[in-house]
């Protein structure tokens, strides 16, 4: 049996067999047993969503929640309700930092940073029990608005459908507009502001999604955060990326691959970084492109003719037809005759030193680290 919280939403869809859900709060079990979560390391998924004060103390929405007062209506309500005597955060990170440790797959839903003056300012952030995730947020300039089309969505991502629920039912309200080290987006707004990443920070790992705005969001995710299996490294082989290229452009091939790794990419594989003495050239090279979720080929004058540049290609190309998803990204670093087969194909154009970093940039929101 598979234990779930969700905190701050609830699920009302069919029972998922196998599934126990708890619709609890991380408020202390002294202030209410009913409504307080057991500790975060007993359950396998948590998913929080810190709307109010209440959402994240009791577990949905109260009388109070929309009240910009919301502390002191709380309190007014029952003096046990003082966030000070009814949320022991300390304690709920130490929780959370073990279910983590444990492989627990947690989401963190964006919110609105409500912060009151209450006997020192609070804010509603306090519920991620996460600090480095709130940090996060804080440094990466959440954006309250209000949509429903979607930009870009990783085809790859475990959330897919959660995006096209929300698309269609409620449309989405947050988004980060510059997120940082430490985050791989995973959707984005037309504009490319950010509905949603992978968040490695240390220790800390998990998903940063844009809330859901209709309740058959809430059921879609919660039924896509089960979906994910503890510790699934397969949602991480979109930050691999293959090289394919001639030996006479090796000098743009390593200044390419030590840029990428800089700006946060973890696996781009390059010869003579991966094979050592004694190995299989075929082998080690069959094996980096299978480990990798994009193969960039670097297009010049002598590459486009250059036979394992083409037998890389053919392999990639087979694989992009047979699993319908982008696979080949085309890297132009001298201006030659594209095979045909890729003239179809938007490339990264290289060939102008002046533009190298702008071209860099385009790669970087292609492999969605910024």
């Amino acid at each position: 049996m598979r234990r779930m919280l969700t905190v701050g939403l609830t699920y009302t869809g069919e029972p998922i067999e196998g599934v126990e859900i708890d619709n609890l709060g991380l408020c202390l079990p002294e202030v209410d047993r009913d409504r307080a979560a057991y500790p975060l390391y007993e359950y396998d998924t948590i998913i929080i969503n810190p709307e109010s004060y209440t959402h994240f103390l009791f577990g949905q929405a109260g009388t109070f929640s929309s009240d910009p007062y919301e502390l002191g209506k709380l309190k007014g309500q029952n003096d046990r309700y003082d966030i000070d005597s009814a949320f022991d955060g300390e304690d709920r990170r130490k929780e959370m930092a073990a279910a983590i440790a444990d492989g627990a797959t947690v989401v963190w839903c964006l919110s609105e940073p409500k912060r009151m003056n209450f006997f020192g300012y609070r804010e509603t952030h306090l519920g991620y029990v996460a600090s480095k995730v709130t940090r996060l947020v804080q440094r990466s300039e959440l954006l309250v608005k209000k949509g429903r089309k979607m930009g870009q969505v990783d085809p790859d991502s475990p959330f897919v459908r959660y995006f096209q629920v929300l698309s269609r039912t409620g449309g989405w309200t947050l988004c980060l507009s510059d997120p940082g080290e430490g985050y791989t987006s995973i959707a984005a707004t037309p504009e490319g502001y950010s509905l949603g990443g992978r968040v490695v920070l240390g220790t800390t790992t998990g998903w940063l999604i844009t809330p859901p705005t209709s309740q058959e969001a809430q059921n879609q995710l919660v039924r896509d955060t089960l979906a994910l299996e503890k510790d699934d490294a397969a949602h991480e082989k979109y930050h691999g990326i293959f090289l394919s290229h001639t030996g006479v452009d090796k000098p743009f091939v390593r200044q390419l691959r030590n840029d990428l790794m800089a700006h946060g990419v973890e696996h781009v594989w390059l010869d003579e970084a991966e094979i050592d003495i004694g190995d299989s050239l075929i082998a080690k090279i069959d094996e980096g492109m299978k480990l990798s979720r994009y193969v960039a080929v670097v297009l010049s004058k002598k590459s486009i003719n250059a036979p394992w540049v083409k037998k890389e290609l053919d392999v990639a190309m087979n694989r992009e037809i047979t699993t319908g998803e982008v696979v080949v990204l085309p890297l132009l670093y001298e201006e030659c005759e594209l095979p045909e087969f890729l003239k179809g194909k938007l490339y990264a154009d290289f060939s102008k030193p002046e533009n190298y970093e702008s071209v860099i940039g385009k790669l970087l929101r292609r492999l969605r680290i910024a």
